[in-house]
């Protein structure tokens, strides 16, 4: 009787409807779920983009300090010769360097393979500089490297002062691959990139007054058609170098601050920064 007791329980249990879930209950659990994934997405998503912003930063500056050393080496170069041991101590003529030691063109060269390139002299656009000084040669033996500013060998052939060994080097901004870059020309007149997202160069002339012994800020539109005399006169030069991050969409509105030019920074989700310094011309004495 127990038994037969017993076996109807087990059947009255095993019988009993199974509960499942409600749909409420169901779709509470998804809106959590959905919650919690776009939670991690956005996390993720902020992570990510602030690695790319932190990895084009730091691209930025070592592309900005790349390119302030390499202009600075060349401008502290310019005018470079073996010093006279007869005179001197003339300012005119203190060293066997001969030709112009400096040229800044505003708005960059309209050729910078030419021969003899001619400024643009646009205000808007970057400018750019050539710089010569000796390398070697029987004229000035053990002064420089002898190699221009992409490492090709200067020959009596390529030399702009002949028969003296001296190097021509040519920095503007172009477009290189699509992407805005500080090239140069070297003594063979071919162009090459040097350093990539450089989109902007500015150039400002210290230059010395022969008559108060002062400097004065001269903008490089201003020494369009001077003579290589007025060059000459030329003591330090200031540079403002514009780089710009390689990937859009990483901003959003104005970036504070302003360009080399004294302008509000394009707002088209790319970081931009300048790079500024003021170089001395150590070749040239007022």
């Amino acid at each position: 009787m127990h038994a037969h007791r017993g076996a109807a329980m087990r059947v009255r249990r095993l019988a009993r409807p199974q509960r499942g879930r409600t749909l409420i209950e169901v779709m509470i659990a998804i809106t959590i779920g959905l919650m919690i994934t776009a939670g991690v997405i956005s996390i993720y998503g902020a992570n990510r983009q602030t690695y790319r912003a932190s990895a084009d930063v730091q691209r930025m500056q070592a592309a900005g300090q790349l390119a302030l050393d390499r202009l600075a080496y060349q401008l502290r170069m310019a005018g470079y010769g073996q010093i006279n041991s007869s005179d001197f101590w003339l300012v005119g003529n203190p060293s066997n360097f001969v030709g112009e030691a400096l040229r800044v063109c505003s708005g960059g060269f309209d050729n910078p393979s030419a021969a003899t390139p001619n400024c643009n002299n646009v205000s808007a656009q970057a400018d750019a500089l050539a710089v010569s000084y000796l390398v070697g040669g029987a004229a000035a033996t053990g002064s420089g490297e002898g190699r221009d500013c992409l490492g090709a060998t200067i020959t009596a052939a390529n030399s702009p002062i002949a028969p003296q060994l001296a190097t021509r080097n040519r920095f503007y901004v172009a477009n290189s691959g699509g992407v805005p870059t500080l090239m140069c020309v070297g003594n063979d007149g071919v162009a090459a990139p040097l350093v990539p997202n450089v989109e902007d160069l500015q150039v400002r002339l210290r230059v010395g007054d022969p008559f108060s012994r002062t400097e004065q800020i001269v903008d490089p539109q201003s020494a369009a058609g001077w003579t290589a005399a007025q060059w000459g006169r030329v003591l330090g030069v200031e540079l403002c170098v514009q780089v710009v991050s390689e990937n859009a969409g990483l901003t959003t509105g104005l970036q504070p601050g302003v360009d080399c030019q004294n302008r509000a920074f394009p707002n088209d989700g790319r970081l931009r920064r300048t790079f500024t310094q003021v170089v001395t011309l150590r070749n040239r004495v007022l």
